[in-house]
């Protein structure tokens, strides 16, 4: 398969055959599962509406009982006369005996009609019964059942009375054969009870075939049917199953159990296996207990998936023929440019330059192939370019040829000077390396200079340091004195205001000594007035008299010795205001003056602690630079000595290049055979350019 059409048809064809097989697989698959679910949905539905249909005809046969019930209710507003008056029961009787025959006639598929009443306090054959054969025929008025005859435990006979009443609510029972007519029947039963006394029941019988013939049209896909089953599992009507047999004794039957036991499960669809065969069911609950089953096999409700799938195929070979045609066409228009392309590479490896007609069109396109066609030109331009250069290259290089042959004579004259002048630049080279030799001497003797500095520096780093630790000891020292001398000014100041605090005490003294004055003026008053009174008395005051001049004397001397307190109490108060002066002075100087001088002597230690540290910092940068400094002289003195090794090497140099020359211009004189064989190399190069075409 070399042609790129095979390939491309090949490529197309392959991506569309794995394309439509991938998207029919996912399609059919899809598909299947689609057309299953919706058959499911479809089985629900019908099963749904079947299931309404029926339950509207049991619906219909409940509103019939109703209203015979309610009219009932109606008519019974005595129960005690009910109870005891046969005359009332007879009225009653009639009465509903005309109601029931005109609601039964009225019924689809009533057979019977009835009412009977407790025959614990009426007659036990007591009531009415409406009876017909079919549903075409006319009710005929029977002899009710005879309750006298039957047990109440008697169900089979009677049951179809006491099993309401037991209830307690509206009963439908469960379908049974009624031998004397030869019919399956179900009734639907409604006890009549009056304030808590059951009076009887009334209810009609149906023909089971109303509701049968119902189920056997229900018909789901091509063999789908429905059954009834009743609420203790049991079938009550089926097409192929005798009623009365009990599912859970059927083949495989356990999954269909299960699912009318579960009332979850009621209307979604089940799987379950009979006979072998797969199946589906789905099943309502119906308004007299019974269960709705719809049923159908697997196989048909997944036959519309096959008809898709044959559909699905049959796309896919469409498909795949549409691809190959399409493939085919745009091969053929792919590969067209490719091969339009490949004339004009064709051309182009015969050197034919010349313009093609396709090569337009095929640059205008603007697809891969209309940019390689774009390439191809550019390529093309490109070596019509060279040619051209190859061309000035050749006539630039018979002009070079020519120039070549007269500068190798040139050269060879030239050769022989060269050869004298390289003789004098030897002889200067002797005596640079000289000189070479007094510049080494020179870097030595700075060298050693050099490590002087830096023994220097590293001293003075030594110095620096030691410098900084008497800064940091003298700040410390002087932060501590600081310290103290804060304490004791802080002490000072506390004393002297507790001692300002005292010596204001000198003041309650005045305040004593002017109480005192006073209560001495007031006693040489009342002296005074003792001796004017005692006077008065005569004779008989006299011992008064003598007693009050006696407290006159002691309030002189009281006023006497309050002075002299006085006296020393100023001189106490300038004492302690002298006292407070000098502690103010001292507490003044220890903040204003010892203070401050600690904060300025703090600052001069920490200014020369940062001194201390800078010319360290210093001496350290100084070291650091001699190392650096001694590191280039070092590395100057390695120069100067591969420098004068270098002169000595180009002495000898030179006297090579002096011998060198000599070869030179023997080479020259063969440089005229290499002339020669350039020019042959010429006419070459011109043949070469004449092969290429524009």
């Amino acid at each position: 398969m070399k042609s790129i059409k095979a390939r491309v048809l090949a490529t197309v064809i392959v991506c569309t055959i794995l394309t439509s097989f991938i998207c029919g697989g996912v399609s059919i698959i899809n598909s299947r599962k689609t057309v299953y679910a919706d058959s499911r949905k479809e089985m629900q539905y019908v099963c749904a509406s079947q299931a309404s249909e029926l339950n509207a005809q049991m619906g219909r046969v409940e509103q019939s009982v109703n209203t015979a019930y309610n009219v009932a209710l109606q008519q019974l507003s005595d129960v005690e006369s009910f109870k005891t008056s046969k005359a009332y029961v007879d009225n009653f009787t009639a009465i509903m005996s005309e109601m029931l025959y005109e609601v039964g006639g009225n019924t689809d598929g009533a057979l019977t009609a009835y009412i009977r009443y407790n025959p614990d306090f009426t007659e036990p054959d007591s009531g009415v019964f409406w009876s017909r054969s079919s549903g075409d025929e006319e009710f005929t008025a029977l002899t009710p059942t005879d309750f006298s005859m039957y047990s109440p435990d008697d169900l089979e006979h009677v049951g179809w009375y006491y099993i309401p009443v037991q209830n307690g609510k509206p009963t439908w029972m469960d379908p049974y054969l009624n031998s004397n007519i030869n019919v399956y029947m179900v009734s639907y039963v409604i006890p009549i009870t009056i304030d808590g006394e059951s009076i009887g029941i009334i209810g009609m019988d149906i023909d089971f075939e109303k509701f049968t013939a119902a189920v056997d049209s229900a018909t789901v896909f091509d063999t789908g049917f429905a059954f009834l089953a009743d609420s203790n599992g049991n079938i009550s009507y089926h097409k192929s199953i005798e009623a009365g047999t009990a599912i859970s004794g059927l083949e495989d039957s356990d999954e269909m159990v299960s699912a009318l036991a579960n009332p979850e499960m009621e209307g979604q669809p089940v799987n379950y296996t009979y006979q072998g065969e797969l199946k589906d069911m789905c099943y309502q609950t119906l308004a007299n207990g019974m269960h709705y089953v719809l049923t159908a096999p697997e196989a048909e409700m997944k036959s519309a998936a096959s008809h898709i799938t044959v559909l699905i195929l049959i796309g896919m070979l469409v498909a795949v023929a549409i691809s190959i045609v399409i493939g085919t066409i745009m091969g053929m228009a792919i590969t067209r440019p490719i091969t339009q392309i490949n004339e004009i590479v064709s051309n182009t490896a015969r050197f034919n330059f010349a313009k093609n007609a396709n090569s337009d069109k095929l640059c205008k396109r603007s697809d891969e192939s209309g940019s390689m066609a774009n390439s191809l030109r550019e390529m093309r331009a490109s070596l019509r370019s060279m040619v051209a250069d190859i061309q000035r290259t050749h006539s630039d290089l018979e002009d070079t040829l020519l120039k070549l042959s007269d500068t190798t004579e040139q050269v060879h004259g030239m050769s022989g000077e060269n050869s004298e002048m390289t003789q004098g630049l030897a002889a200067a080279m002797e005596e640079t390396a000289a000189a070479m030799e007094t510049v080494n001497n020179a870097v030595s003797q700075i060298r050693e200079r050099a490590q002087t500095i830096r023994d220097n520096s590293k001293e003075g780093e030594r110095a620096s340091l030691e410098s900084k630790q008497r800064a940091d000891d003298l700040k410390n020292t002087t932060g501590e004195a600081q310290n103290k001398t804060t304490q004791m000014y802080r002490g000072v100041q506390e004393k002297s205001a507790e001692a300002m605090e005292q010596a204001r005490a000198v003041e309650k003294i005045n305040q004593l000594t002017q109480s005192i004055l006073d209560i001495s003026g007031q006693t040489n008053l009342l002296a005074l007035n003792a001796s004017i009174e005692a006077a008065r008395a005569g004779e008989a005051g006299r011992g008064f008299a003598v007693v009050a001049d006696e407290i006159g004397g002691l309030a002189s001397q009281t006023s006497s010795t309050v002075s002299n307190i006085n006296g020393i109490t100023t001189e106490v108060n300038q004492a302690v205001e002298n006292m407070e002066s000098c502690l103010q002075e001292t507490v003044s100087f220890l903040e204003e003056t010892v203070l401050r001088d600690y904060s300025d002597f703090m600052g001069v230690a920490e200014k020369y602690t940062q001194d201390a540290s800078d010319f360290e910092e210093n001496m350290k940068i100084i070291g650091r630079e001699v190392e650096t400094l001694l590191s280039a002289i070092v590395e100057i003195a390695e120069s100067v000595n591969n420098i004068t090794q270098t002169v000595a090497e180009a002495a000898d140099n030179i006297s090579s290049i002096a011998q060198k020359t000599e070869d030179v211009s023997q080479l020259v004189e063969g440089n005229a055979e290499l002339v020669e064989t350039n020019s042959e190399n010429v006419i070459k190069l011109k043949k070469i350019v004449e092969m290429f075409r524009n």
